[in-house]
């Protein structure tokens, strides 16, 4: 009982919090970052470049809130085993820079349109996680000719949120509130609803997260935080589902602790997933079991696995 006992102390203990902070640059991404300057903001990005012998349009990752390019760590090295893949940090997350801006998804669409616009790119497909999800389906409904396919990991906008929880998620998530979360808290949220099968990467991600926590970076991401969550509620995507005629490959973890939300919608995450997926004309539908939020993550070779299958090669140069 006492071993037990102390080695569950030992993992409440903080880690991180007394090492050195960190800054935007120090954080760990699967490939040499690029900045690209768009509208005056400098967005960081991955770029694989183009894979000989293929005619695939370019792979676009959208990460998700509160994270960045880190979080694609099994994804970015696979998908560039066949095509070009680009990922990015978007404005106020990463290594991007934190303009006085408004972070909504219509908002983050026009800034991705603007990346490809700077790369030379005419569409490609575009993957989204959560936040970045919703993101990816505003692109795509805003700018449908920059969207091939769609791929959504757990994607936020299915759901429908009553007045009175819209407010109250606004409320409660003020421009400080991730400056107050304590390590202690934010590891229960990774290893409890952000992450279903924690591992070094995680672990990574967690003290990434933990040491630039006092830095001015990161007070300008708690800021892009609050009105990211405040833009998600106040654009909402659910009504215009039907009018996303690409393809699109919507996979959830059947273990996922965070959609649909608990304190205000409860029930199961197939209901929601399949709610998106009768909504949309061309869209399917894979459930990871043990899965969680970041089901990309935690079955990354489920994940990937689903994922070929639908990006199948195409013959491009003939359409």
């Amino acid at each position: 009982m006492f071993p037990a006992f102390l080695a569950a102390a030992m993992a409440c203990m903080p880690k991180y919090a007394n090492l050195d902070p960190i800054g935007p640059e120090q954080l760990w991404t699967p490939h040499a970052v690029e900045m690209v300057m768009v509208d005056g903001i400098e967005v960081a990005t991955i770029d694989t470049g183009a894979r000989a012998g293929s005619d695939e349009p370019p792979l676009l990752l959208i990460h998700g809130l509160s994270s960045y390019m880190g979080f694609w760590e099994y994804q970015i090295p696979h998908f560039a085993q066949s095509r070009r893949v680009i990922a990015l940090d978007l404005p106020g997350y990463g290594s991007s820079s934190r303009p006085d801006a408004p972070c909504t998804p219509p908002w983050y669409a026009d800034v991705v349109a603007s990346v490809l616009d700077a790369k030379g790119i005419a569409s490609a497909d575009v993957m989204g996680h959560s936040m970045g999800g919703q993101v990816a389906l505003t692109l795509a409904l805003d700018h449908p000719s920059r969207v091939n396919r769609l791929v959504l990991s757990a994607p936020a906008g299915f759901e429908r949120f009553d007045a009175g929880a819209s407010a109250f998620m606004k409320e409660w998530w003020t421009e400080d509130r991730a400056l107050r979360t304590s390590e202690q808290e934010l590891r229960m949220v990774f290893t409890t609803a952000v992450f279903n099968k924690p591992d070094a990467g995680v672990e990574r991600l967690l003290e990434e997260r933990v040491r630039m926590s006092n830095t001015e970076s990161f007070r300008g991401t708690s800021v892009a935080v609050a009105r990211s969550v405040h833009g998600m509620l106040d654009h909402p995507v659910a009504d215009r589902l039907p009018e996303i005629d690409q393809p699109t490959l919507i996979v959830f973890g059947t273990e996922d602790r965070m959609i649909p939300n608990p304190a205000f919608t409860g029930g199961r995450t197939r209901a929601i997933a399949e709610s998106g997926q009768r909504a949309m004309p061309s869209a399917q539908l894979v459930m990871l079991p043990g899965a969680g939020h970041t089901v990309h993550h935690d079955d990354a070779a489920g994940f990937n696995t689903a994922v070929d299958q639908f990006l199948a090669p195409i013959n491009w140069s003939s359409n």
